[in-house]
C-alpha cells in the first residue's frame, strides 16, 4: 500500500513538473495575432457607406474586402493545415503572421487605391488559415488532456475579440479621421501582434505534458479517406457544418434580419455587439466547465435546445431589449460551445493530427458559410420576407438535434482526462 502511495505521489510531481507554466505566455503571444486576422477581415464591414463613397465603387466591391476571407480560407486551409501537421504549429503561425502584418501595411498605404487596397485584402486573407488552424494544434503541445479544450477556448475567444473591435473601432476611427487612418492603425496592430507572436513562441515545451502525444502523420489523401470513413468524426463535421454556416449568416446579415421587426440599424449594431461580447464570455466559461468536469456531449445537447426558440425569437420578436437578451443568449451559446466542439472533433479524429482534423471543420464551416448566406439572400428575394429563411434556420438547428443526441463521449477524452 505505501509502495502505492509512493508511486502515485512520484507520478504527480513528474506530471507536474512535464506542465510548463509557459504555455500561458505561448497563448498570451499568439491571441494579439488572431485578433489581427480578424481585424483585417472586417476592418469596412461596419463603414462599408463610408467605404463606398470614399473609393466610388458598388456595395458589391465593397462587400469582396469581407467575402476575400471565405474565399482565401476555402483555397488555402488545406494547405495550412499541411503546414501545421508537418512542420509544426510555429511555421503555420510565421507565415500566417508575416501575410497579415506585411500586406496590412500595404494596404494602408495604398489606402487611397481601391484596386491596390482589395489585392492586399485577399493576399491578407491568405493568412487566416495558417493562423485559424493552430488553434487546437497549440493545446495539445503544450497543454495536459484536461485543459485543451480551455486553450482551444482561449484561442477561439481572440477571434470574437477580433470581431468586435473593427465594430467598435472602425466608425469611430472613419468618422473622426476618414477610412485611411483606420487601415493604418490597424496595420499597425497587425506589426506588433506579428513581432510578439514570432519572438515569443515555440514549437514545442522541452518535456511533453501529460496525455497522448500524436504520431508524426503528414497530411495526406489517405488520412483524408481516414478521417471521412470515422463516424465520430464525420457526425462532429455535420454539426459543424450546419452550426458555422448559421453563426456566418446571422453575423453577416445581423441587420437585414432585424430591419424587418422594426429595429434601427443603431440598434441593429448594439444587438450585433452583444451577440459578440455573450460569445466571448461564453468561449471563456464553457470550455473551462467543459474540462472541468470531463465532459462534451451534454453542452452541445443544451446549446441545441436552446437554440431553436432562440432563432425563433430573432424571427418574430420586435422588442429591442428582448432582442437584445435573446442575441446574447444566442451568442452566448453557439459561439461559447464551438471551441468544446472543435476540441471534441480533433478527439474524435485521433490519431490524425489536429491541424488536418480542425482545418477541415473550417474549412467545412467556410463553404457552409457562403452557401447559407447565398441561399437567405436568395430566398428573401423570393418570397420578399425574412421569415422564411429564418424559418428554415430554426429547422435546420431542430434538425441538428437527432445528429447530436448520437454523439459519444470519446474514447481519448475518457481515457485521457483524468491522467492529469
Amino acid at each position: 500500500m505505501e509502495r502505492t502511495m509512493e508511486k502515485t505521489m512520484k507520478q504527480e510531481k513528474k506530471n507536474d513538473k512535464s506542465i510548463s507554466n509557459y504555455r500561458w505566455v505561448i497563448l498570451a503571444a499568439i491571441f494579439p495575432m488572431i485578433i489581427s486576422t480578424e481585424m483585417m477581415w472586417l476592418t469596412l464591414a461596419p463603414v462599408s457607406s463610408m467605404a463606398r463613397d470614399f473609393y466610388g465603387v458598388s456595395s458589391l466591391s465593397v462587400d469582396m474586402l469581407s467575402m476575400s476571407y471565405m474565399i482565401m480560407f476555402i483555397l488555402f486551409s488545406v494547405p495550412a493545415s499541411w503546414v501545421v501537421d508537418r512542420f509544426g504549429y510555429r511555421h503555420s503561425l510565421i507565415i500566417g503572421a508575416l501575410l497579415t502584418s506585411f500586406f496590412g501595411v500595404a494596404r494602408a498605404f495604398f489606402s487611397d487605391n481601391f484596386t491596390l487596397v482589395i489585392t492586399a485584402q485577399f493576399l491578407i486573407a491568405i493568412g487566416q488559415p495558417f493562423l485559424l488552424n493552430i488553434s487546437t494544434k497549440v493545446p495539445a503541445n503544450w497543454f495536459p488532456a484536461n485543459e485543451r479544450s480551455t486553450a482551444a477556448g482561449i484561442l477561439t475567444m481572440a477571434q470574437y475579440v477580433g470581431f468586435a473591435v473593427p465594430m467598435l473601432l472602425s466608425p469611430i476611427l472613419a468618422e473622426s479621421k476618414g477610412i485611411p487612418y483606420v487601415l493604418e492603425v490597424f496595420a499597425i496592430f497587425a506589426v506588433v501582434s506579428a513581432v510578439i507572436s514570432i519572438v515569443f513562441t515555440k514549437e514545442k515545451p522541452l518535456i511533453a505534458p501529460p496525455g497522448p502525444q500524436l504520431p508524426k502523420e503528414d497530411l495526406s489523401i489517405r488520412y483524408v479517406k481516414k478521417l471521412f470513413k470515422n463516424r465520430a468524426y464525420l457526425t462532429v463535421l455535420t454539426v459543424c457544418f450546419i452550426s458555422i454556416g448559421i453563426f456566418n449568416t446571422v453575423l453577416t446579415l445581423i441587420e437585414t434580419i432585424l430591419l424587418p421587426r422594426g429595429i434601427t440599424s443603431a440598434e441593429a449594431g448594439v444587438i450585433g455587439g452583444v451577440f459578440v461580447v455573450a460569445g466571448v464570455v461564453g468561449a471563456v466559461l464553457l470550455p473551462l466547465i467543459s474540462d472541468l468536469k470531463g465532459i462534451r456531449k451534454p453542452f452541445f445537447v443544451v446549446s441545441i435546445i436552446i437554440l431553436i426558440p432562440i432563432y425563433l425569437g430573432l424571427t418574430f420578436v420586435t422588442n429591442f431589449g428582448f432582442l437584445t437578451v435573446i442575441a446574447g443568449i444566442a451568442g452566448f451559446s453557439i459561439m461559447g460551445v464551438a471551441p468544446i466542439l472543435f476540441q471534441h472533433g480533433s478527439e474524435t479524429a485521433y490519431p490524425i493530427q489536429e491541424g488536418t482534423s480542425l482545418g477541415i471543420i473550417l474549412l467545412m464551416g467556410q463553404i457552409s458559410g457562403i452557401v447559407f448566406v447565398y441561399l437567405f439572400e436568395v430566398i428573401k428575394h423570393v418570397s420578399g420576407a425574412v421569415t422564411i429563411p429564418m424559418l428554415l434556420i430554426v429547422l435546420a438547428t431542430l434538425m441538428e438535434l437527432p445528429v447530436i443526441m448520437k454523439l459519444k463521449e470519446s474514447t481519448y477524452n475518457q481515457e485521457n482526462i483524468g491522467l492529469e
